[in-house]
């Protein structure tokens, strides 16, 4: 077989044979499946907070009680406790609890990502610059760490 008649056979073949398809379209499946299940699976919802300040747990309070905290950075270490209007705080973020929800409703960082993240009864809240992780906890619920 010359040249020429080597590409007129490789022409004449298929890109995908019967058992390419199936083998695409069950992937595709799976791939929807997966995003229906998680995306519609109930998430539990947190009873009580954490508060860790690199990496260490610094705080705990209960999401059933409406409260404003201010974590703040002092000596060298976090500090939390109730939020204080009439107090100035520096290298902070004002911790909203509300309705069974946890957010941060203030920060002088300079991105402010932790406020845009909205209010959680589930999952965990940042703060970069400040080195904040908020966790949200309570029965059923589970998270990497």
């Amino acid at each position: 077989m010359d040249h020429k008649e080597k590409l007129i056979q490789i022409r004449k073949q298929s890109y995908f044979v019967r058992g390419d398809v199936a083998v695409f379209l069950a992937a595709l499946l799976l791939i929807v499946c997966t995003l229906v299940v998680s995306l519609n699976v109930p998430k539990e919802i947190g009873t009580e907070f954490t508060v860790f300040y690199r990496g260490e747990a610094i705080y705990s309070a209960d999401l059933t009680v409406d409260a404003e905290y201010v974590f703040y950075i002092t000596g060298g270490g976090g500090k939390v406790e109730l939020y204080d209007s009439n107090k100035e705080y520096e290298q902070y973020n004002r911790i909203q609890v509300k309705d069974g929800m946890v957010r941060v409703a203030e920060a002088d960082c300079a991105d402010h990502t932790c406020q845009h993240l909205g209010a959680r009864n589930w999952g965990e809240l940042s703060c970069g610059p400040h080195y904040l992780r908020i966790e949200i906890r309570g029965e059923g619920l589970e998270t990497d760490i």
